[in-house]
């Protein structure tokens, strides 16, 4: 049987509208975006002896690394299997006649088809089982999902085989790529846990979208970039799968990140290091594949960008437990099995994942490498002499707790309740989200009751200082008036805190007086 030409679509659906069918709607031809068919899916009563079978595939680019440039060219492209898909056989009525899942090597079987019969095969961006549930949908269309599908064809009399493969050239592989690189992240979880159930997902993809930088969005969304003329990144496998170490992060673990811009050799808030650092990490962890890379449209209509070997770099930047660079290294030695430098450990993904999804969640102090390998070397004791040889090929010392004691006794201050403490920040290494912009102060309740948290301006250069009070992660308070002075006054539990104090002015340097009563 032919292969069958594929249309790409999106299938909005109006839940609770009555009427059948599909309507086609034209777009403007100055918008550069696939059809679109709008309707209800309806179930057809129609079933049958017949049976159609074949293989659902997606074109994707095979990535040259040269030095430190990647190149996605139209003339070096593979085809992989659509793996878990939903399918499904739909009558020139646009019903559903029957549905299944392809398997993991991108076949399908499709029953009860009847004879004589107008039937085409849509392939869905879509996985869908009792452990996970991730659409590709376009964001620029209201999240229509992305399908794409075959030719209305007879059935005739017998069984027959059909197949789709959708292609680089139309963007129609795009969502099936994407989605390809979310499915082999989740086999890599599932390696670790057999057992584990994914949140449902939702990835925004359009080529309308081109300014929001690619990112997880913290509430079971990943937004991705598609401008075709600039920064796209449905092809680069290592930037989705590093957004779906966010999410990994959000449903399993924890991450106290408070995100913004960041960079090789910045010296970085501690929570926005780890959690960057880990986000790469995972992309060579998931793939097994260390070199990372991201690109953009080129003049003769390839894609061309920057990469980096997340497991050898030759000439580190700012290496330190502030560094992101230095924790997806760290992160990536622990797991690999290839022995270079100080790293002699091979400890696989599990034993990361048990601490990600356990102690990680669970720790007193902020997400950072500090809470990640105290735990680490908790729980593998034996291998902590070789834990501690690949921390320190970074600039770190020995980790012995999880607030980083041994590398910088101010990281965090302890106050006792009815004390004061002074407290210093700066913007020399940058601003918002760099190392010594906010300052952490931790202290334990031993009884349950209202509590004063006053900051005093010391310095004269007008800063403003602020607060976020956390337990565990979640932010408990805010102190977020204007002024040189903040109070709150705020009913606590027993158990340990976190303070995280800032300027919301940016002074370069500011000194507060923090008295908890």
């Amino acid at each position: 049987m032919k292969n069958l030409l594929i249309t790409f679509i999106l299938l909005l659906f109006f839940i609770g509208c009555g009427g059948g069918g599909e309507k086609v709607t034209t777009l403007p031809t100055n918008i550069s975006e696939p059809t679109i068919i709008i309707g209800v899916e309806q179930n057809s009563s129609d079933s049958g002896p017949l049976t159609i079978l074949g293989h659902i595939s997606y074109e994707y680019y095979v990535p040259t690394h040269t030095n430190g440039t990647t190149t996605l060219s139209s003339s070096n492209i593979a085809t992989k299997p659509a793996k878990e898909i939903i399918v499904k056989a739909v009558n020139e009525n646009g019903e559903i006649v029957e549905r299944n899942t392809t398997d993991s090597n991108g076949d399908y079987i499709l029953n009860n088809i009847p004879e004589n019969y107008n039937i085409k095969i849509r392939a869905y961006a879509q996985l869908k089982s009792e452990n996970w549930d991730v659409r590709v949908v376009n964001n620029q269309q209201n999240d229509a999902q992305y399908v794409s599908e075959g030719d209305l064809i007879n059935t005739g009399t017998s069984d027959q085989n059909r197949t789709l493969k959708m292609v680089v050239s139309n963007l129609s592989s795009a969502p099936f790529a994407m989605l390809d690189d979310i499915y082999q992240a989740m086999q890599k979880v599932l390696v670790a846990n057999s057992n584990a159930y994914f949140p449902p997902l939702l990835v925004q993809w359009s080529t309308k979208n081109i300014t929001q930088i690619t990112n997880y969005n913290g509430n079971g969304i990943i937004q991705v970039l598609g401008d075709q003329q600039g920064d796209s990144d449905e092809y680069d496998n290592h930037v989705i799968i590093h957004e779906w170490g966010h999410y990994f992060e959000d449903k399993f673990s924890r991450s106290d990140s408070i995100g913004g811009a960041h960079g090789s050799g910045e010296k970085l808030d501690i929570r926005v290091a780890f959690g960057e650092g880990w986000g790469n990490a995972w992309s060579a962890i998931a793939t097994d594949d260390p070199y990372y890379y991201d690109t953009h449209a080129t003049n003769n209509g390839d894609k061309s960008g920057w990469n980096m070997n997340i497991e050898s770099v030759n000439q580190k930047d700012t290496p330190g437990y502030f560094s992101e660079a230095s924790i997806q290294r760290i992160l990536y030695d622990l797991y690999d099995n290839n022995d270079d430098g100080q790293d002699t450990l091979s400890l696989g993904f599990t034993p990361l994942y048990n601490i990600f999804v356990n102690q990680q969640k669970q720790t007193p102090a902020f997400t950072s490498i500090f809470s990640f390998i105290t735990e680490l070397k908790n729980a593998n004791s034996s291998n902590s002499g070789k834990i501690d040889n690949i921390t320190s090929s970074e600039n770190i010392s020995d980790i012995a707790d999880i607030y980083g004691t041994q590398n910088d006794s101010n990281l965090y201050k302890s106050i006792n309740i009815g004390d004061t403490i002074s407290i210093s920040t700066s913007t020399t290494n940058g601003t918002y989200n760099k190392l010594e912009n906010h300052r952490y102060i931790r202290f334990t309740i031993a009884t349950a009751g209202d509590y004063t948290i006053d900051i005093t301006t010391t310095s004269s250069n007008n800063p403003d200082p602020d607060f976020k009070l956390y337990f565990r992660g979640g932010v408990v308070e805010e102190g977020i008036s204007s002024g040189l002075n903040e109070s709150k006054t705020v009913n606590l539990s027993t158990g340990d805190y976190l303070l995280d104090i800032y300027d919301a002015n940016s002074q370069n340097s500011a000194t507060f007086n923090v008295t908890i009563n």
